[in-house]
């Protein structure tokens, strides 16, 4: 197989999944439900690379975002942006800018003073933000200015109002409901976890959620005092779980993933492949090197691909990055099919 045929696999595959994912969430479209509970800030920063390849996916979250940005967690989606790629930064940053009508306050507007601030310290290229063929920038009636104010040319956002509030009876949605129930913040992740786990520690879970570990054990403290949750010491680490009554509100949930970890690997690997300028044996390089850089997003819960030790790859040949390509399609397929 060439390297150009593992990454259509994996792209197309990805958008899938990202069309799953978005679906569930309420994005105007059909689509399998998804395998997994859904990380809409994690999803919505790989969405701003994986979104590139399928226009209309990328301007239904659009949608999505005009309708909804009161249930996104705007620190968390600084915090997961921040370690994302600079281009990645530079969208979300216009795609809060636009829904909002340049009208943000408080977190989000940190999201976008932050993410465009950083970026234009630097020169950066200008250049189409849609990899799939479009009308030519001469055909367009209308240029989007706020995404020409970060360097991505393309025509004029039209959103067409079809998106849906997410549904908190959808188990896919369930960070959602944690967040009807206790608001935005770490509360609602600390819900999430422990409604799809036995027993969790509180480091575990603020690493998952992507939070500081202080607001997360103070919670856990309120719990305990109120009885909510079973409490047990293994060890050095107090683990938690809640009580039968809260358990049972997210029974039906599907599988957790650390999204947050996979998202972003996944990325960088699909960018690995995008190299038609390199000659084969440099694809195949760049290739391991992106697979090594991955394997910890790649292994990380729920996901569960697991990518051996590369070092002397090349005496093996291509073949052994292949399988391991064909794994991570393998479960991309699994997970939103």
């Amino acid at each position: 197989m060439t390297n150009r045929h593992l990454h259509d696999a994996l792209r197309d595959s990805l958008v899938a999944l990202v069309w799953s994912q978005w679906t569930a969430l309420g994005v105007a479209g059909t689509a399998p439900r998804p395998h997994s509970i859904v990380d809409p800030e994690a999803l919505l920063v790989a969405t701003m690379s994986i979104g590139r390849w399928d226009a209309r996916l990328f301007d239904e979250v659009l949608d999505w975002l005009s309708k909804n940005m009161n249930v996104v967690d705007s620190a968390r989606l600084r915090r997961l942006a921040r370690n994302s790629e600079p281009e990645q930064r530079r969208l979300v940053a216009a795609a809060v800018r636009l829904v909002s009508g340049g009208q943000t306050s408080g977190g989000l507007r940190r999201v976008e003073a932050d993410f465009v601030a950083r970026e234009t310290q630097s020169e950066y290229a200008v250049q189409p933000l849609f990899r799939t063929p479009r009308q030519a920038p001469q055909d367009w009636v209308v240029a989007d200015e706020v995404f020409a104010s970060v360097g991505f040319q393309r025509p004029m956002a039209e959103l067409r109002g079809m998106s849906r509030r997410p549904d908190t009876a959808n188990p896919e949605c369930l960070r959602f409901k944690a967040r009807a129930l206790v608001g935005l913040g770490p509360r609602a992740e600390v819900l999430t976890y422990l409604w799809t786990h036995e027993w969790a520690h509180g480091r575990l879970i603020a690493d998952r959620g992507a939070y500081n570990q202080s607001p997360v054990a103070e919670y856990l403290a309120e719990l305990s005092a109120a009885r909510l949750v079973d409490k047990r010491v293994d060890g050095r680490r107090t683990e938690y779980r809640l009580v039968e009554p809260l358990r049972s509100v997210g029974a039906t949930a599907p599988l957790y993933v650390a999204w947050d970890r996979a998202w972003p690997a996944l990325v960088e690997v699909l960018g690995a492949l995008d190299s038609p300028a390199l000659s084969a044996d440099a694809q195949w390089s760049r290739l391991a090197v992106s697979l090594n850089n991955a394997r910890s997003g790649l292994a990380a819960e729920g996901f569960d691909v697991h990518v051996p030790d590369l070092t002397g790859w090349a005496l093996q040949g291509p073949r052994v990055l292949e399988a391991i390509m064909d794994a991570i399609v393998g479960r991309l397929r699994e997970l939103g099919a």
